[in-house]
């Protein structure tokens, strides 16, 4: 296991607010030095709907980038996605979407809404076919391809992407999913929480980083995106936790106390921390956490 090439970055994934709070959150967040903020993709639950959730936030931002965790590919035709997200990009001046695509994991979801969900090949192989799709479509004036799961004839999308591109992040914690992100994809969130146990950590990015040696590439050059709770201050961080993501591990303590933990969970080849903090002192957290933690974290 390799440590990443890239400089350390901070996203929020704000939860369980309303649409006017996400915004004011939002905004807080990019005052402070948050590089992203990261939107749900489950539509049957109580949220606003990821997609244009982010395209709202983003038109009313003018620097974080917005992705979500994760969007999931059996809910959206990939050669539409590949049209959405261009537009996005348009519309906010290009390099501030991440398409960070999950293969979809809880059947329920998708079948309540009458979407085909299949077998957990099937939909890892769908996911391929949607990276081939989105790719394709940017590069080309018209693409064909036909894939196992997914398809397209003579497909035009435009305008394309300001930059020539957007990157794409996958969701992935078992091994097939872990191949396919160092294969194709530009960077990897790791599905199931934060990562107590650093051991089990290394072993997936170690499966990573050698899928993306064996296809030729740069493993040093993949975002590696860890989700987690958050809390910066003196008091007790377990009695200012209302979330968790898997467990209740995280970004959490002093502000020494917190750059420590960043720095061996660098060590441990983490990039990217994608934080969640109680709803009830969010906007003070994030300024603190700016002060604290993103301007001194290195």
């Amino acid at each position: 296991m390799g440590r990443s090439g890239n400089g350390v970055r901070f996203g929020l994934n704000p939860r369980g607010l309303p649409y006017d709070r996400i915004v004011e959150v939002a905004q807080a967040a990019e005052a402070a030095g948050f590089a992203t903020i990261a939107f749900s993709d489950r539509p049957p639950e109580e949220n606003l709907e990821g997609w244009t959730l982010a395209t709202a936030v983003a038109v009313q931002t003018s620097r974080i980038r917005v992705t979500h965790s994760t969007l999931n590919v059996p809910f959206r035709n990939p050669a539409l996605l590949s049209k959405m997200a261009t537009a996005l990009d348009a519309m906010t001046g290009g390099g501030r979407l991440i398409l960070t695509l999950g293969a979809g994991g809880q059947e329920e979801h998708f079948s309540s809404y009458g979407v085909a969900f299949g077998s957990a090949g099937e939909r890892v192989d769908g996911l391929r076919d949607a990276v081939e799709i989105l790719r394709g479509t940017w590069a080309n004036e018209r693409f064909t391809y036909e894939g196992k799961r997914y398809g397209v004839r003579d497909a035009a999308v435009k305008p394309k992407p300001v930059g020539g591109t957007i990157p794409i992040f996958i969701g992935a914690a078992q091994p097939r999913m872990l191949r396919l992100t160092g294969q194709v994809a530009d960077g990897w969130i790791r599905n199931g929480g934060w990562p107590s146990d650093l051991d089990a950590y290394g072993a997936q990015a170690a499966a990573v980083e050698d899928a993306a040696e064996a296809a030729g590439r740069d493993p040093a050059a993949l975002r590696r995106v860890v989700n987690c709770n958050a809390y910066v201050g003196d008091e007790d961080p377990a009695a200012k936790l209302a979330t968790t993501f898997g467990n209740p591990g995280g970004v959490m303590g002093t502000a020494e106390q917190a750059l420590e933990i960043v720095a061996r969970y660098r060590e441990a080849g983490v990039d990217t921390f994608h934080v969640q903090f109680q709803n009830d002192i969010i906007i003070e957290q994030i300024a603190a956490f700016g002060e604290l933690i993103i301007a001194k974290a290195e």
